[in-house]
């Protein structure tokens, strides 16, 4: 007993900052629990979580265009589910980010401070830590999977921890890394650029030891390394395209192969180029458009390989998973927040690593601290040029004390969230009186079909998607064949329908209590007449 006891004082001691790091998460998390169904991509998810577990398609029936698996985590029973689900998978997360600190960092400092980073970032709502967007998934998944590559004996080589590499019997976890790296790709395609950047350690691995191709007598041990490193790249592909194969043999079995094809892929290139920039210089313009993104990274890449005497194998990965995550971020160049969680794992290692350069005091790092301090100036500037905002933080964790402390009504403190609030807790009330499965908007407000756990008429939860493929005619036949009890407009939705509003005009009635919108109840003779 008192062995045990040792032992546990032992672990504590050894686990106490993360212990408090998680207890910092947990806290930080606590006013999630309390958010109305305020956030639009929350309401997608939740919507079409809601509509697979009723049986419908994803992709042929209900419809957004991102990979499927943050749709299948939404199939949870509501938005407090789902926010539980968010706790748990950051706990893990940063379990997982911490892991992979203590075998980058040598040092305490830097592994506390990139780890308060790391929780701080992704809990608050500065870059809407607090929702559950697909970017916090994502980031667990690649975590995971980088937690299983630096346990492998060719990390350990990468690193100069080991200084041979004469066998490598860890095809497991490059398997099981692969297969992280392929779920985080399909929770969100941008993830290939965070997996990119971890399989760049067998680039790093060969450039580094390229002097050995100048020395005849070891020329041979490059080769024979260089066909260790690719084995283990395969396998680690071999992992990635598992579950995209599975996902592909899937949905081509229920019918809608083309269709995954289409929005689940296809659909996030157009998506990313349909962005106007906030500014019309020719040269920054070509730097924010992919291939100048790309043409970056690769500059970045090249210092990293060329300067490899003066940047420690470390930093390399950490400096390329910066820059390639920053291009992930801005793959579509607009502003939101959210998708700037992308850039924090490598932000926060990379504050980190700039402590420790600092805290060295070594003149023969300072390439790497001009390389770092670079990095982060791109990507503040790059903030800058796409005037992104913030999310308020401090009001945020106000409103919350103001409601525990009843100095706020529940209905003030909704409202507070988004403007819809009061209309629409009392629509879904209504519509969840009447006991009706699906209703339909034309306008983009998901949070009412998530809220009164209705499925949308037609395959689209917004007005975007309508518009942006033309589904005009395939959405009003829709509604003349399902003739949805209650129809919703937006009144900030400042295009019609066409054939809606007359629709309207002779099948249903107006409620007209609301602010926002127009809430329309199917006359009761409809059905019988077939409407128009």
């Amino acid at each position: 007993m008192i062995n045990l006891a040792r032992r546990f004082d032992r672990w504590l001691h050894s686990h106490l900052f993360l212990l408090v790091a998680l207890l910092l998460l947990i806290v930080l998390r606590i006013p999630n629990f309390f958010e109305p169904y305020w956030y639009g991509d929350e309401g997608i998810y939740l919507t079409i979580g809601n509509a697979i577990k009723n049986g419908e398609r994803l992709y042929s029936e209900i419809v957004d265009h991102k990979t499927p698996i943050i749709y299948f985590l939404a199939t949870v029973p509501n938005q407090l589910y789902f926010r539980f689900l968010t706790l748990v998978w950051m706990l893990v997360s940063t379990i997982a980010f911490y892991a992979v600190g203590k075998k980058i960092f040598k040092q305490q400092l830097p592994l506390i401070i990139s780890t308060l980073c790391f929780v701080i970032l992704t809990s608050l709502p500065w870059f809407e830590g607090n929702i559950p967007n697909g970017e916090l998934f994502v980031m667990g998944f690649v975590l995971v999977g980088a937690w299983l590559l630096i346990r492998t004996k060719l990390f350990d080589f990468f690193v100069g921890e080991r200084k041979t590499l004469n066998t490598i019997n860890d095809s497991t976890k490059f398997y099981l890394a692969g297969l992280c790296f392929g779920l985080a790709i399909l929770t969100k395609v941008p993830a290939v650029f965070d997996v990119a950047a971890w399989l760049a350690i067998m680039w790093f691995i060969m450039t580094n030891k390229a002097e050995l191709l100048l020395k005849s007598k070891e020329k041979s041990q490059w080769w024979q390394l260089l066909s260790k490193v690719i084995l283990q790249l395969l396998i680690i592909v071999a992992g990635i395209f598992t579950p995209i194969l599975i996902s592909t043999i899937y949905f081509v079995a229920v019918g809608s192969g083309q269709d995954y094809l289409q929005f689940g892929l296809l659909y996030n290139f157009h998506y990313a180029a349909n962005w106007g920039l906030p500014f019309d210089n020719p040269i920054l313009e070509k730097f924010f458009t992919l291939p100048g993104k790309l043409m970056i990274a690769t500059v970045v890449y090249l210092i990293l390989t060329f300067k490899s005497k003066k940047i420690e194998p470390a930093n390399q990965l950490i400096a390329g998973w910066f820059i390639l995550s920053l291009v992930g971020a801005l793959l579509s160049n607009r502003p939101y927040p959210h998708y700037f969680q992308q850039l924090v794992p490598a932000l926060s290692f990379l504050v980190g690593v700039i402590i420790a350069t600092i805290k060295s005091k070594k003149k023969y790092k300072l390439p790497s601290l001009a390389m770092n301090s670079s990095l982060i100036g791109l990507f503040i500037a790059a903030l800058l040029l796409l005037d992104f905002g913030a999310y308020p933080t401090w009001s945020y964790y106000q409103k919350f004390f103001k409601l525990i402390g009843q100095q706020i009504s529940p209905a003030e403190y909704r409202q507070s969230f988004n403007q819809f609030m009061t209309d629409n807790y009392k629509a879904a009330e209504i519509i969840t009186k009447s006991g009706v499965s699906e209703i339909f908007i034309w306008g983009t407000n998901p949070m009412l079909y998530a809220l009164s756990n209705t499925n949308p008429t037609g395959k689209f939860t917004v007005s975007f998607h309508i518009k942006d493929l033309k589904a005009y005619q395939e959405t009003m036949d829709s509604i003349r064949t399902k003739k949805p009890f209650f129809i919703v407009v937006m009144n900030d939705e400042h295009e019609e329908l066409p054939g809606l509003n007359e629709y309207l005009e002779n099948n249903y009635i107006i409620n007209s209590d609301f602010t926002h919108f127009s809430f329309w109840k199917r006359l009761p003779g409809s059905l019988s007449r077939g409407g128009l």
